[in-house]
């Protein structure tokens, strides 16, 4: 998978599966609080470090490196995305479709070569767009057909389905560490500026924008880089 790839794999446009709430501070040891439910520190930088074990060698084979922050950004994204679908799934009593068993599926054998200690965080991981999708079709599916519609076209479908996961937020509340450097706009949670320290260097600044060039990702210490 390439950085590019890698980026933008959570921008799911007319889906809108990409979160809407608040960009705030979490609690000491929380990165993320998604309605209920919390996602620890330690759990970001755990699949964080798993992932960029799981892709070095695509990354290498494309010659690509990426800045682990960005590799962090991008878990934080997918699984407070995760944890906000299994909470819509859970309260309209929806169970995966076997759409998403079979992604489940050719993930976990595209894992069978990876180093073990990293294949459960990318299966995860890279299987969760398809479950959000999966659930956003089910819920959408639902509500239509409490409304009468017996045949709803695939954009009705996602349409409502899309609905469900817009107001849930507000209902429930989502919250992010600023240090993720990520802050919400138009109802996405993007890359931004969010640190409470300011960044005053070009080198420093050159790591804010949602995809840093070579020059500043190559000058990076080895320890937060991920492909070389």
């Amino acid at each position: 998978m390439s950085y590019p790839r890698l980026l933008s794999v959570v921008a799911m446009g007319a889906s809108a599966l990409l979160l809407s709430g608040c960009a705030g501070s979490a609690s000491p040891g929380v990165a993320v609080r998604v309605g209920d439910e919390t996602i620890s520190s330690s759990r970001i930088s755990a699949a964080t470090e798993h992932l960029c074990t799981a892709l070095s060698p695509q990354f290498e084979s494309e010659g690509q490196v990426v800045p682990i922050g960005a590799i962090s950004q991008f878990v934080v994204r997918v699984l407070a995305l995760g944890s906000q679908a299994e909470q819509i799934a859970e309260e309209h009593g929806i169970t995966p479709s076997a759409a998403y068993e079979r992604d489940v599926a050719e993930r976990k054998r595209a894992a069978a070569s990876m180093p073990e200690e990293a294949r459960e965080d990318y299966v995860e991981v890279m299987s969760t767009q398809a479950y959000a999708s999966d659930v956003l079709d089910q819920v959408g599916r639902a509500k239509l057909a409490e409304e009468g519609f017996d045949e709803p076209t695939l954009d009705q479908v996602t349409q409502a389905g899309s609905d469900v996961f817009a107001v849930w937020p507000d209902a429930n509340g989502i919250e992010v560490d600023p240090r993720h450097g990520l802050e919400l706009s138009d109802g996405q949670l993007l890359p931004s500026d969010t640190n409470l320290s300011v960044a005053i260097s070009d080198e420093a600044k050159a790591g804010l924008v949602a995809q840093p060039d070579a020059a500043y990702t190559n000058s990076l210490p080895s320890s937060q880089r991920c492909g070389d």
